[in-house]
């Protein structure tokens, strides 16, 4: 090889390893775009697509191979070749590429290299001629040349774009390049895309109690917060519970093992969490054994898995709990901590409850410790106290009667009930009471917890007296078996029995009411007498009924029944009346004798004949027939003033009766004042006595003497009201005499002359007993002039009324025999009239009559109109000459007649034997009371010299009436009649009180029966009217005969005691309508008795209460 050729293969040699050098350029920059895009490309793939670990794998290996690729091939072998390692370019392909770049070499280069080979296979001088020619030619030209480095600027671009990219995000967001690097690179790693948000969890302990819930809090932090969270465990997915933007909870219900869990929200997950089971101290169960008290008579009880208690004071509860898991377990009473000991899982404990307690409970185990404490709590029903009501109702004609009706009510039961009374005021004088407390043990069924009670109380029985104050009131015990029986009391009254004054005056306010209503009732009924008469009249005048007669009827009926309630309400007044009247005090035989005869007087007042008319005229008026109410009301208007007189008469003798007992009543309130008076004056003799004591007494004296004095005023008021007043004593001297002596008492109190003050009031007591005695011989004296008058009179009704008798008779006799043509048939009309008249003054004499004498019977009115009626139907038919009928008038007329003799003379032997029995002094009375006591020589002087002083006044109008031509007047003739009266009364006295005392034969008060003959010439004298001084005389002798009897009586009676028993009425105990009620209520009570013994508080309470709404 020459040294040409040798140059032009340098030369081709260093353009080939330009070429190279080009190629490891312009690859570098291929290499690092790729290489770089490359990166960018999946770098960026990833930060947004977070693909998985496989791909992420793949690409990743892609990238690496596609680096070493792009490298090898572009850099590295062209870098080999220009080391001419491996294959490199030939000559001829350099020559062909210099030939294309260079145009004047074209392919001489190309043809050297071909002369080339050829001159190694022929003529080589010849060919290394030719090239050298060629090489001379090529010399010149720089084969790199055709080689332009510069040229690769172009290409950087390519490398200079992916590469800013990546700076710019290096600088920008370098975590799109260090995160998605980090997981390529990583590409075994699993990544999750970050969510926009993230889970935050709020609890801080995640071991849960074995078979707890277990509530998972959490929050969501982040720009974009999603609306709804799930919760995935156990390949389950749950949507837990948003409360708000941020925050969310979530339950697992029953952990029983470890729970793995995620949060997932709009497709991202959170970190896997668990939840960790313990085991759980449990108490799988309990019982609780309640052991009532014995009393509560309740059966025991065992209630399971309840903890509250509400249970009765003093029972037992034993606990007993079943556990699990259980090691430890604790009890607390009332913050008193028992720790139990565990026998084969179950714990026991036992407390008596009296009170109101709570307890807690709690187990533990070696995991758990502080487990949540269960509190319960014991509401102990204490044994209440019992409770009563009572309601009282007194009786309406009684004062000292009082019923009780009560409940009481427990909520167990009752072991006694007991009714307390005291006298807290009583007299000081009194034997029969004190103030200790007085117990009545009442029945009751100790086992029903509401039970009704009944209880009757009579003051009478327990010898209350007038004035007396008793405290009562009911208690009632329960049957505690625990703290013992507790007892409730009712509200404690007092009885206070009104004083003799307060008894005066109720009993004077309803005499007055009573007599208001009878007086306003004679008014009525004298009204609608005079509309029946009009009314009656009215009828005749036409010749039938019409509706204007039976609106007049029915008013008159409608009037008639006002009247009969009205007497039905009088009615039942005077027996409240009579009943309050008699319960304090007991009234003597006679008085209470009118008493009864009063009130059957007012019981008698509603007539059951007039009832019966009023009925029958009630179904004649829807008839219309005018004979028939004619008739009617003609029997009416009888009956009706049968009623008129029968009102008229009750109403003047209850004001008789009244005056009697005001009398009586202020005779024995001067009785008492007297005795009073006299206690006082011997206090005031007591040198120790205490001198404003005595003061304060004697003004409360002198107050009740001024009340006597308004008493005796209001009685004389009383008694002139009367049609027939009495003749009551004259007391005004008197009267003067004790208010001076009480006054001269008080004076010298206030001057402490204790000595004289006691003289002035021992003075006043005499005075007032005299003033007394005073009083009571003049009441006697007009009884026995009263009662002696009327028996005269009705001698006199009686021997005129059996005139009459005989009179009709002889005229039923003579018209029988009589032609009605005689002449003489007219006079038997004219004698029928007479005996009318005749008859109208025996009517207005005997109604007089009995207005005086009760005894005389209601009937008597009733046989007196009967005559009366006959006698005007006898009188018609003789005018209209019906002689049979008017003969049948005149038999009803004697039978009439023939029955008022007959009462007449039965009432005359009731009076005769009255005043025999008051002769006799105490007899036997159909009533209770004293007897009135017998006659007394004091008395009957008393009288005998009140007569005397009468007959002396007789005898000077005697002188003056024979001075005058013997003309005296009627009231004289009376007045005489009445004396001689006196005198038989006294002399009848005498000798009863002759048959008392000198029964043994002694004669120890003297011959008596002389002095009674002596008493009966003076009768004699004073019914001649020949009032002599021989009469006076005579008169002088028995009043001095008299006074010895007298003496000698008072000496008797200091040689005996009498003794008188006081029969007091007793009332039943119930009365039957009380019984009755009790009858009903204990049907009541049975049915009570019926329900379950176990029945509980309650539903026994609603038993009761329907019983106690039931109306048997």
């Amino acid at each position: 090889m020459t040294g040409n050729y040798s140059l032009l293969i340098e030369k081709l040699d260093e353009f080939i390893r330009k070429y190279y050098r080009n190629q490891v350029i312009k690859g570098s920059i291929y290499a690092t775009g790729i290489t770089i895009g490359f990166f960018l490309f999946i770098s960026l793939a990833e930060y947004f697509a977070w693909m998985g670990s496989s791909l992420r794998t793949v690409l990743f290996y892609i990238y690496v191979l596609t680096v070493i690729a792009v490298i090898s091939k572009l850099i590295i072998i062209p870098l080999f070749k220009t080391w001419k390692l491996g294959k490199t370019l030939s000559y001829e392909q350099a020559a062909t590429i210099i030939g294309n770049h260079f145009a004047e070499i074209k392919d001489k280069l190309l043809n050297t290299l071909q002369l080339n080979e050829l001159s190694e296979n022929s003529n080589k001088e010849l060919v290394q001629a030719g090239i050298d020619q060629k090489i001379q030619s090529l010399k010149p030209i720089p084969f790199t040349g055709a080689i332009d480095l510069k040229k690769n600027r172009k290409y950087l671009p390519l490398a200079l774009i992916p590469a800013g990219t990546l700076i710019i995000l290096l600088f920008a967001a370098p975590n799109v390049i260090k995160e998605s690097t980090s997981r390529l690179v990583n590409y075994n790693v699993t990544y999750k895309k970050p969510a926009p948000f993230e889970f935050i969890l709020l609890n801080k302990d995640f071991n849960v109690i074995e078979q707890n819930d277990f509530t998972l809090n959490f929050k969501i932090n982040g720009q974009e917060l999603p609306d709804q969270v799930y919760v995935t465990y156990e390949g389950r997915q749950i949507k837990a519970d948003k409360e708000d933007k941020q925050h969310f909870t979530f339950t697992f219900h029953r952990i029983i093992k470890n729970t793995s869990f995620q949060l997932m929200a709009d497709g991202f997950y959170s970190e896997k969490y668990e939840l960790k089971s313990v085991p759980n101290p449990l108490i799988s169960a309990f019982k609780i054994e309640l052991n009532y008290p014995p009393y509560l008579q309740k059966k025991n009880e065992t209630l399971n898995n309840t903890g509250d208690l509400l249970i009765p004071s003093g029972t037992i509860v034993k606990w007993t709990f079943n556990t699990v898991n259980t090691s430890v377990f604790k009890f607390w009473f009332n913050d008193s901590l028992t720790p139990l000991v565990s026998d084969n899982n179950l714990f026991t404990i036992s407390k008596r409850t009296l009170t109101d307690a709570n307890y807690s409970i709690a187990t533990a185990n070696n995991f758990i410790t502080n487990k949540d404490t269960l509190k319960y709590s014991i509401n102990v029903i204490p044994d209440q106290y019992p409770t009563i009501q009572v309601e009282q109702q007194n009786d309406s004609s009684s004062l000292q009667r009082i019923f009780f009706k009560g409940t009481v009510k427990d909520d167990y039961g009752f072991s006694k009930l007991a009714f307390h009374y005291r006298f807290i005021k009583f007299k000081n004088d009194s034997t029969a009471h004190s103030d200790k407390l007085n117990t009545e043990v009442l029945t009751i069924n100790k086992n029903n917890i509401q039970s009704d009670f009944y209880h009757f109380w009579d003051g009478a029985l327990h010898g209350v007296e007038p004035g007396d104050e008793v405290e009562y009131y009911f208690e009632v015990w329960d049957n505690d078996g625990v703290n013992g029986p507790k007892s409730a009391k009712s509200q404690s009254l007092i009885f206070k029995a009104p004083t003799l004054r307060e008894l005066a005056e109720n009993t004077e306010k309803s005499n007055d009411e009573i007599k208001k209503d009878l007086q306003e009732s004679l008014k009525q009924a004298s009204k609608i007498q005079k509309q029946i008469t009009d009314a009656a009249r009215k009828l005749t005048e036409k010749k039938k009924t019409d509706f204007e007669d039976r609106k007049r009827i029915e008013d008159l009926l409608k009037q008639q029944k006002e009247l009969d309630e009205k007497l039905d309400k009088i009615k039942t007044e005077q027996q409240q009346n009579l009943a309050k009247q008699n319960e304090f005090k007991n009234n003597e035989s006679q008085l209470a004798e009118k008493q009864q005869q009063i009130q059957e007087l007012f019981d008698r007042l509603q007539n059951p004949e007039l009832k019966e008319l009023m009925k029958q005229l009630e179904q004649i008026l829807s008839q219309l027939d005018k004979q028939s109410v004619q008739e009617a009301l003609d029997k009416m208007k009888l009956n009706n003033k049968d009623l008129e007189k029968q009102m008229d008469r009750t109403l003047e003798l209850f004001k008789q009766l009244e005056v009697e007992q005001k009398l009586k009543t202020t005779l024995e309130n001067l009785d008492k004042l007297a005795e009073d008076q006299k206690k006082l004056s011997e206090q005031s003799m007591d040198k120790n006595s205490d001198v404003e004591k005595l003061k304060e007494q004697q003004k409360d004296l002198n107050k009740q003497f001024e009340d006597i004095k308004k008493d005796i005023a209001a009685l004389e008021k009383k008694n002139q009201e009367l049609e027939f007043p009495q003749e009551l004593a004259n007391t005004e001297q008197e009267q003067k005499d004790i208010e001076q002596e009480q006054q001269n008492s008080e004076q010298q109190l206030n001057e402490n002359k204790k000595s004289n003050a006691g003289k002035s009031q021992k003075n006043a007591s005499e005075k007032m007993q005299s003033m007394s005695q005073k009083m009571k011989n003049q009441m006697a004296q007009s009884e026995m002039e009263q009662s002696e008058e009327d028996m005269a009179s009705l001698r006199y009704l009686l021997e005129n009324l059996l005139r009459f008798s005989f009179e009709q008779e002889a005229l039923m006799q003579s018209l029988k025999t009589t032609d009605v043509n005689n002449p003489q048939y007219v006079k038997m009309g004219q004698r029928q009239k007479k005996l009318q008249d005749d008859l109208k003054i025996i009517e207005d004499s005997l109604f007089a009559l009995s207005k005086r004498v009760i005894q005389i019977q209601q009937t008597v009115n009733t046989e007196i109109s009967n005559i009366q009626s006959n006698i005007q139907k006898s009188i018609a038919f003789l005018q209209d000459r019906q002689v049979p009928v008017a003969r049948s008038s005149q038999q009803y007329i004697m039978t009439s007649a023939n029955n008022l003799a007959l009462l007449l003379s039965e009432a005359l032997q009731q009076m005769q034997m009255q005043q025999q029995q008051q002769k006799q002094g105490n007899g036997s009375c159909k009533k209770p009371g004293k007897g009135k006591p017998g006659p007394s020589a004091e008395k009957l002087k008393m009288m005998q010299q009140q007569l005397s002083e009468q007959m002396k006044k007789m005898k000077g109008k005697l002188e003056g009436m024979q001075k005058n031509g013997g003309k005296g007047d009627k009231g004289m003739s009376e007045e005489l009649a009445r004396m001689a009266a006196q005198q038989e009364a006294i002399r009848n006295e005498l000798n009863q009180l002759n048959q008392q005392e000198n029964k043994d034969g002694k004669n120890s008060m003297g011959n008596l029966g002389n002095l009674a003959n002596q008493m009966e010439q003076n009768e004699r004298d004073i019914v001649n009217k020949k009032i002599t001084q021989e009469t006076l005389k005579r008169q002088q002798e028995i009043l001095t005969r008299l006074l010895e009897a007298e003496n000698a009586q008072r000496e008797r009676e200091q040689d005996q005691t009498r003794k008188a028993e006081q029969a007091k009425e007793q009332f039943l105990r119930n009365p039957a309508a009380f019984e009755e009620y009790k009858k009903l209520k204990e049907k009541q009570t049975e049915l009570l008795n019926t329900m379950p013994p176990g029945l509980n508080t309650f539903y026994k309470n609603l038993v009761n209460n329907y019983f106690q709404g039931l109306q048997f």
